[in-house]
């Protein structure tokens, strides 16, 4: 509670944006004092989780000084690990990083954790003026410190809820029956569902694994259908991951509410001392995360709607992923946006013509008509369909 703290629980998370970080604790602190700077001394707490046979057999926690002996990029780790570079002084603790990895994704495996395929897209400065937008790459380094984190974290919400302490959890509760009855019906129209209930992870696996295979392009229809994750005082566990017990707990410096749970672990860890709860913390918590991803997200539709103004492209491919009353949305492949094409039969009373011409999930082809650069809005016609896949 003192102006610091106040101020980074009003922040709620760190803001990031292409050229900045907008961050929840002062530069300071995030970039010295609680950065892991390499060859400097620094305090930490260790959480050492033992594992036999795919099954966790201990936890523990440790107050420890360590010293990092390398700044790594996610790129750098995997070029050491897929080009076997032995020569490199960091080669044997990657290669331990990875075998562990694997024992955890086994474990990830066993219990169905769903796993989503999702394009990620960046913004790349070339000049004060000029940009391009990239796909990210999916290395493998980056599903490795995700078990990582997602192992520290389950068994940390594990402990807390085993000793009952006022703390907060993170949530992601089964899908609603409405948005199953939906996924369903698009399923349906597309040949691949098999009476699959979706109540359970294993369901979402088996269609994921169809998609992929036979290259459809469903995964955002899979992705809508998923509930929203929150912040709350009481655990009911996670969905997505397959678990009973989770929390955020691995980023103290730019999530608060990371920071809230180390306070309440360590308070009754090493001294025995149980917190307090806070009043409407975890509904701000989350409406600070929404914020953050809704600001994100509308950054990169305004760059994305900038950089084709300056393009002479005007044909994309897409897919179709929402068909309404008045017209159908379709998500660029290549690039990071989605456009509206109006309905032209706006005398019919519901969208059955466009649900006969169209499906969801069907590839087509279509040119740009409208571009609104100050709302990221972009409008679409020209629609040809390609197939339901390529």
């Amino acid at each position: 509670n003192d102006p610091i703290d106040i101020e980074a629980k009003k922040r709620g998370n760190s803001f990031y944006f292409p050229d900045r970080v907008i961050p929840m604790l002062p530069k300071e602190i995030s970039n010295d004092i609680c950065s892991l700077i390499p060859n400097e001394e620094r305090a930490c707490v260790i959480v050492e989780i033992n594992i036999k046979n795919f099954k966790v057999m201990s936890f523990n926690i440790h107050r420890a000084k360590i010293i990092s002996i390398a700044r790594l990029t996610y790129s750098k780790v995997d070029e050491i690990h897929k080009s076997n570079l032995k020569n490199d002084r960091l080669f044997s603790l990657i290669k331990n990083l990875f075998n562990s990895y694997k024992v955890l994704k086994k474990i990830s495996e066993n219990r169905e954790k769903i796993n989503f395929s999702t394009s990620e897209f960046e913004i790349i400065d070339q000049s004060d003026k000029d940009f391009y937008l990239k796909k990210k790459k999916r290395l493998q380094s980056y599903g490795l410190i995700e078990e990582f984190m997602i192992l520290a974290n389950e068994n940390v919400a594990r402990f807390l809820k085993r000793n009952k302490l006022n703390t907060i959890f993170r949530n992601h509760e089964k899908p609603k029956n409405e948005k199953i009855k939906e996924l369903k019906n698009v399923l349906t129209q597309n040949n691949i569902y098999n009476n699959e209930s979706f109540n359970y992870q294993k369901d979402f696996n088996k269609i994921l694994k169809i998609i992929e295979e036979n290259n459809f392009f469903l995964n955002e229809s899979l992705l809508r259908t998923q509930s929203k994750a929150y912040y709350s005082e009481k655990n009911i566990g996670h969905f997505g991951l397959g678990l009973d017990f989770y929390t955020h707990f691995t980023s103290p410096i730019r999530r608060y509410s990371d920071l809230h749970v180390h306070r309440d672990l360590m308070n009754f860890f090493f001294d025995g001392k149980k917190n307090k709860q806070e009043p409407n913390l975890y509904e701000h918590l989350t409406l600070q995360e929404k914020k953050s991803d809704h600001m994100e997200r509308k950054i990169l539709e305004r760059a994305c709607s900038l950089y084709l103004k300056n393009q002479k492209q005007k044909h994309f491919v897409g897919v179709i992923d929402g068909i309404e009353k008045f017209g159908i949305f379709i998500r660029a492949i290549d690039l990071p946006f989605s456009c509206l094409v109006r309905n032209k039969y706006r005398g019919f009373n519901d969208n059955k013509f466009l649900e006969k011409k169209f499906r969801i999930g069907q590839v087509v082809t279509f040119k740009i008509k409208k571009n609104d650069v100050m709302s990221g809005k972009i409008l679409a016609d020209n629609v040809k369909i390609i197939s339901g896949k390529i």
